[in-house]
């Protein structure tokens, strides 16, 4: 993919046509609008030198891009035309624009995004379930918007989230650098977020969409979104163990009812 684009700051309307990357809402193809900021939004000016994380054979080196930081207000059209539904998404692409208020149309097949490490998306899964509630609000403020925006372009393009040691420094290390980053104190709490990952538990998934505006040639205009869907409990061992004792008592109470329904068919 070309990688010569900058990420837009982030306008009030959009219509896309998208795909789920993975087994979740919304499904394929599936009309998708990003209608607004889901709440309050910041700013940030990103520089970044090494490898393009969905292409490890590609490289940059000095690119820098400004823009929005900030979730966005999202409605499945096909499911919900009425836009009674919104659920939140943020930008994972710092290389790729797309032009709000333009159809889009589906451009992906199904699965993870080529190039994702399962530790970037462990670390996504695991800021989402430790702070997803920090931004949950429609009255979530700029800074806890921004911040979390930040953090989720750090995990999928620093580095240091590829090679899985985990370990961020968003202000001075390479290869993605921040700076001039708004509301004040967005970086920051980014970088302190970032920090708390190593070890955390994980009670969410990460799910992708990949949007692309009708009409654009080649990778113009394409994005790529991620949200957030509650995963699945692990039943504890103690769960297991009630769960076979119960099945044991009602085989038991069976039996025995069938025992006591035979004596009577003798008498």
């Amino acid at each position: 993919m070309m990688v010569q684009k900058k990420f837009a700051q982030h306008s009030l309307k959009a219509t896309l046509v998208a795909a789920a990357l993975m087994v979740a809402h919304p499904a394929l193809a599936d009309k998708i609008e990003i209608n607004s900021f889901w709440a309050g939004h910041g700013g940030v000016t990103i520089n970044y030198t090494g490898k393009v994380w969905y292409n490890q054979s590609e490289s940059v080196s000095n690119y820098n891009v400004s823009g929005g930081s900030g979730g966005f207000k999202t409605y499945d059209l096909t499911t919900d035309p009425n836009r009674k539904s919104p659920f939140q998404t943020f930008c994972v692409d710092i290389f790729h624009d797309f032009n709000f208020a333009v159809d889009s149309i589906d451009s992906s097949p199904t699965g993870t995004p080529s190039g994702l490490s399962s530790a970037s998306i462990l670390n996504l899964n695991r800021l989402y379930t430790l702070y997803g509630s920090d931004i949950a609000s429609k009255s979530s403020s700029n800074l806890n918007e921004s911040a979390f925006q930040l953090a989720i372009w750090a995990i999928v393009n620093d580095g240091s989230a590829i090679n899985q040691s985990g370990i961020f420094d968003l202000t001075s290390g390479q290869p993605l650098k921040l700076s001039s980053g708004s509301p004040s104190g967005a970086i920051s709490l980014a970088q302190e977020w970032l920090n708390s990952l190593a070890n955390a538990r994980s009670a969410y998934n990460a799910e992708f969409l990949m949007v692309q505006n009708q009409g654009a040639v080649g990778t113009y205009g394409a994005q790529d979104l991620v949200y957030f869907t509650p995963a699945s409990p692990v039943p504890e061992p103690q769960t297991y163990a009630m769960l076979l004792a119960g099945l044991g008592l009602v085989g038991f109470l069976a039996r025995r009812r069938k025992n006591q329904d035979d004596a009577m068919n003798l008498v």
